[in-house]
């Protein structure tokens, strides 16, 4: 624990003073010259470059001499040619698409600092937290923070490899010196977080792969891009998010200060980025993720971007030869592994806890942030896993970009195993998966998240999701929005707004901000999990409602039953008094439902007609919210349950086919 309060007070208290102090002011006056002193190059422009771009030339996933025939023939392979022309055209005409907005006109003169949503501009001075969220306002920061990511890099990037236009390139040049110009070092709001510098660095370092050989980009440019990809390392080290809890903006900073050291391994400062940040790596590891693979924010969104960050600077780190231990190898296939039992057979993920559909590279600006198997594609060529191959079957290109075409090669010679995937549990984690030919069905089981913090965990201690005959039948509300509407935040987060009972109005934890809770005193343990082939059962018990006068304990029962297919949901509540309970079930927008009398609902989606009956209490439809991604919602229904009993009461619900009746 002093170890964590000495971290904390150092790099987030310390180490920022240090840098306005002095670092900021440092970096800014570095002359091109002084820059060039760093390294054991030579030192005039022309030979400083030469001897940097072949030092630097195997340090990073490909390069341009990879620009064969075979390599491209990959590339329009994984994504249509039109598609790769398509969308580096938007980015030269200033075109971006985020978080459900459509394509939004950045106008001719790009504004860095603006919200294109709301019209909010923030200002280019050191901004506290407060002043970012801005809460109580419309903007959002985060629509600035993904434009000023570069994941447009790579749409550029890759037209130019496919058609070897010089527009591409000047483009990524006009839009770097722009950026450059328009963001001086240590001011406004993209220099305000360590994750949306580190992260910027890591895209234009891909940038620079990419065009290093460009007859269009100038001398002069390529000293001030890495000068200011100096001044991004620099950043970072000083402003490292540690924290009681570390999370996910920890781990962004320490892959892209490795990627910042291994390509600037040259010189010593580089050395010791790279050193530090691969240490750093896999103490992260340890921290971060459970032993059974499961990401400790509770989301599965964020998991899948903890998993791209360890898996790319894992990559990485073979790559440059760098050692990584035996437990960081193995905690990491195990978080393929939850990948692989989350994964519905139609390649869809659930959307439980938050979701903002963050990447680190976003190789596409037509990405299904819902499907994650483009990680088990990654995961297949680096575990040697053909169960994880046969999960997408295509090689994606993520896989392309990271290994190239020997990874094409491997990923053929890898057989898809026919193995049906069977039921898991993760018990650190706190999720079952259940499955059958029929149906998956995916359980939150466990805490609310971050060891009792909240983080990017809801309040769905025992919700579910029920996918169920190729399609999504009971789904998690999603996440919506962080900081643009605090209330509406907060109802994506509570817990009627998730598959599981509710007791006299009572949330199961207190919020306290936008990312935290007061307590989790759920303190859940599982009593049964019993997988089999014709029926599997999970029974756990929590205890958020022991706080209230009667103390209320809540036992829940999930069985999937194979044949005739049914899932049967038992709620036992133990205390005294007579309580009000509601119960939720949350259907897929594709889904109507209607009532056949006060204990039976009918939903009914392309794919047949389910029936709902509960054993008592009264059925009523509420219209409610449906977010499968950020910044995106619809309209679907949801059956309440409402119930008025003494304790102690049970409750079942059993939901089938409308053949099986």
């Amino acid at each position: 624990m002093i170890k964590v309060h000495t971290r904390r007070i150092m790099h987030r208290l310390v180490n920022p003073l240090m840098w306005q102090w002095y670092g900021c002011n440092q970096v800014e006056r570095l002359t091109d010259a002084g820059f060039r002193s760093l390294f054991p190059f030579h030192q005039d422009p022309n030979g400083f470059l030469q001897d940097f771009q072949e030092a630097a030339r195997l340090r990073f996933f490909f390069h341009p001499r990879n620009k064969k025939d075979f390599f491209l023939y990959l590339l329009t392979q994984t994504q249509p040619y039109e598609e790769v022309l398509s969308d580096a055209q938007d980015v030269l005409e200033n075109k971006f698409e985020a978080f459900g907005l459509g394509k939004i006109s950045l106008g001719e003169n790009i504004h860095w600092q603006r919200d294109f949503n709301s019209g909010k501009i923030w200002p280019l001075k050191s901004l506290s937290a407060g002043e970012l969220l801005d809460i109580g306002q419309p903007s959002d920061i985060k629509i600035v923070w993904e434009i000023n990511r570069f994941h447009q890099v790579w749409w550029l990037g890759k037209a130019y490899w496919a058609t070897q236009s010089e527009d591409y390139a000047r483009k990524f040049g006009e839009l770097v010196e722009d950026w450059i110009q328009k963001n001086p070092v240590g001011r406004g709001p993209n220099w305000s977080i360590a994750m949306e510098v580190a992260m910027r660095a890591c895209n234009w370092i891909a940038g620079y792969y990419f065009f290093c050989d460009s007859k269009s980009l100038s001398e002069e440019f390529w000293l001030k891009f890495l000068k200011s990809l100096y001044a991004h390392g620099r950043y970072v080290e000083s402003h490292l998010e540690y924290a009681k809890h570390n999370g996910n903006h920890l781990l962004a900073d320490v892959v892209g200060l490795l990627m910042l050291g291994t390509f600037f391994r040259s010189a010593p400062f580089g050395a010791r980025w790279a050193e530090w940040s691969s240490k750093a790596l896999q103490e992260e590891m340890q921290t971060q993720v459970y032993p059974d693979g499961v990401n400790y924010e509770k989301s599965i969104g964020y998991h899948r971007l903890v998993l791209e960050l360890f898996y790319t600077a894992a990559i990485l780190c073979q790559h440059n030869r760098i050692p990584l231990e035996d437990a960081f190898v193995k905690r990491l296939e195990k978080m393929f592994e939850f990948v692989q039992a989350y994964t519905r057979p139609d390649g869809s993920a659930p959307v439980v806890g938050d979701a903002d559909d963050a990447r680190l590279f976003q190789f596409s600006a037509r990405e299904d942030f819902n499907d994650h198997r483009h990680a088990l594609s990654v995961g297949a060529l680096m575990f040697d896993r053909a169960d994880f191959r046969s999960a997408t079957e295509r090689f994606t290109q993520d896989a392309l970009w990271l290994f190239g075409g020997e990874g094409f090669e491997k990923h053929q010679r890898l057989q898809s195993s026919k193995t049906p995937i069977p039921s898991r549990d993760f018990p650190n984690g706190g999720y079952y998966v259940m499955r059958n030919e029929h149906a998956h069905v995916f359980i939150d089981a466990g805490d609310i998240g971050m060891q009792g913090r909240g983080g990017h965990g809801h309040n769905d201690t025992f919700s579910f999701e029920l996918w169920c005959d190729g399609s999504p039948l009971i789904v998690d509300s999603g996440t919506f929005t962080y900081s643009a509407d605090v209330y509406v935040r907060n109802e994506f987060r509570r817990t009627p707004a998730h598959n599981t009972l509710v007791v006299d109005k009572t949330e199961i934890a207190d919020f306290t901000g936008l990312w935290s809770i007061r307590t989790d005193e759920t303190r859940p343990r599982v009593l049964t999990w019993n997988p089999g082939a014709d029926r599997t059962c999970l029974e756990a018990e929590q205890f958020a409602y022991l706080s209230l006068p009667s103390r209320i304990s809540h036992r829940r029962t999930f069985e999937l039953v194979q044949s005739p297919f049914s899932l049967i949901i038992t709620d036992a509540l133990e205390g005294s008094g007579s309580h009000l309970f509601e119960s939720y079930l949350h259907f897929a927008p594709q889904v109507s439902i209607e009532l056949a009398g006060t204990q039976k609902g009918i939903a009914k989606n392309k794919n047949g007609r389910y029936i709902v009956t509960v054993s008592r209490g009264e059925f009523s439809l509420e219209e409610t919210w449906y977010s499968r991604s950020y910044g995106v919602k619809e309209r679907n229904g949801t059956l309440k349950l409402s119930l008025n009993a003494i304790l102690p009461a049970d409750i079942q619900i059993i939901l089938c086919r409308e053949a099986t009746i």
